[in-house]
Parts: structure tokens; C-alpha cells; sequence
């Protein structure tokens, strides 16, 4: 695949291993990988006391849960990743949405606690980590204008990242694609994504994912969201296959 790659990938170790593998044996070097780590988030707020809690695929961010998330997604999940992605013979360097101001954001409309909504990104930024032939490893924390730190969605993230960079962006998650009615989807237009979004039919983790793809979609980009379990399924839309589901935007649909 040529051009600009923005990978998303989950905090949980197989799959970040799985695309981490992938990732280091990738010819491109325009690639910004950002990830999620949800699950392990969950596990660590379990043994602090905390109950996770989730409103439209979000997670509640109390300030307890808040230091969780900094805790775990900043410094072990990216570490995690960054060090996977090292050893595999890859220069990449870790940083979060706070360092230099890479991400710029708002407190969530919905009253869901220290939750952000990216209403901008530093592109340059990434492109001078790109250049200096570095891999940067985003993980989804910002802060707002007052310096107060926020849980990002990583989906959201980049979404965001990939609209402003152009070229591929791929969701992985942990189906074989977007199901509809159970049954796996090859492509959905930016309208059939909606009413999945408005009918309930795309429920929790898928519901961001969905919303990140129309957003870059409509910024021009390829989407692709895929089994980020499945080595071969990585590899291949790495490869600029269409493997999962694609979501074309509205100026695609015929």
C-alpha cells in the first residue's frame, strides 16, 4: 500500500501483536498507528475498586477512572506497543494526544466526565516524526485548552489523524467486519453506516468506529474496518486489499 497509513489498533496484547507484527514488516514509512486498550483499562479500574461504565460506546470517566486511563493507555499500553514495535526492528517513538500539543480538544457535549472530543490535530507534527523516519504510536489522551486532561475514544482519534493526513485508514477490531443482522459486511456507504448508527443495529465499540469512518471517508480517505485478530487479515489491507468492510463516502456512492 502507498500513500499515508493511519492504523488503529486495540490495547489487548494479541491484537496489538498481531498488527504490531504487521506494522514492522511494512515497506510504507508514512504510517501513524494509534491505539485503543479498552480492555485493559477495564481490568486495572477492576482491581482499583472502580466499575467501568459505557454511554454510547464511551467510556464514563470519572476522575478516578481518569487516572486509569493516563496510567495504563499513556505509559503501559503504548510502552507496550513501542517496545514490540522496537525489538521487531522498527523505529517508532510513543507520545499521546497532550505531547505538543498534537491533539486539540473540548470537553464531550454528552455528560460522560473527562471525556474529549478532538476538534483539531498538529498534522505537522507527525510529519516531522515521519520524516525524521520514526513511527509515531498515538495513544488517546488530550488535554483541553485549560490543560485539563482528558479520555479521548482512540477510534475518534483516528479517525481524526487519518481525515487530516489523507491516504488509508484501518479499524481494526475483533470481528471479521461490520456485522449487519449477524451477517458480515463488504461495503457501506456513508448512509447505510448512519442508519446503523441511528437504528441501534451498530452497538457499543462498534458505534465510534463507525463514526470515525465517515469522518475520514469524507475526508477522501480509504476505510477499511478489519480482524485485527487475524494476522493475514492485517496484512492484507496493508496490502491495499478489501478485506473487512469498506465504508465509502457519500461522493463514492453511485
Amino acid at each position: 500500500m502507498s500513500g499515508p497509513v493511519t492504523l488503529k489498533i486495540g490495547g489487548w496484547a494479541g491484537q496489538h501483536r498481531v498488527a504490531v507484527d504487521a506494522v514492522a514488516t511494512h515497506p510504507g514509512d508514512a504510517m501513524v498507528v494509534v491505539h485503543g486498550g479498552g480492555n485493559v483499562v477495564g481490568d486495572w479500574s477492576l482491581r482499583m475498586g472502580i466499575q467501568p461504565q459505557f454511554r454510547d460506546g464511551l467510556r464514563v470517566t470519572d476522575d478516578e477512572t481518569l487516572e486509569v486511563v493516563v496510567a495504563v493507555l499513556a505509559g503501559l499500553v503504548n510502552s507496550r506497543i513501542v517496545a514490540h514495535l522496537v525489538a521487531a526492528g522498527r523505529s517508532a517513538i510513543g507520545l499521546t494526544g497532550v505531547d505538543g500539543g498534537l491533539l486539540r480538544i473540548q470537553p464531550h457535549p454528552a455528560d460522560i466526565g473527562n471525556v474529549g472530543e478532538v476538534i483539531g490535530l498538529d498534522q505537522a507534527l507527525l510529519q516531522k516524526l515521519l520524516q525524521e523516519g520514526l513511527t509515531p504510536v498515538v495513544a488517546p489522551i488530550g488535554a483541553d485548552a485549560e490543560g485539563r486532561l482528558h479520555n479521548v475514544n482512540a477510534d475518534e482519534v483516528a479517525g481524526a489523524v487519518a481525515a487530516a493526513r489523507g491516504g488509508t485508514l484501518l479499524l481494526c477490531t475483533d470481528v471479521p467486519a461490520v456485522l449487519h443482522h449477524g451477517e458480515p459486511v463488504a461495503q457501506l456507504d456513508a448512509e447505510e453506516a448512519r442508519e446503523m448508527l441511528d437504528d441501534g443495529s451498530a452497538a457499543e465499540g462498534m458505534r465510534p468506529k463507525l463514526r470515525a469512518a465517515l469522518v475520514a471517508a469524507r475526508a477522501g480517505c480509504t476505510v477499511r474496518i478489519i480482524d485485527g485478530r487475524s494476522a493475514d487479515a492485517v496484512a492484507a489491507a496493508l496490502g491495499g486489499e478489501p478485506v473487512g468492510t469498506t465504508v465509502r463516502a457519500p461522493q463514492e456512492v453511485s
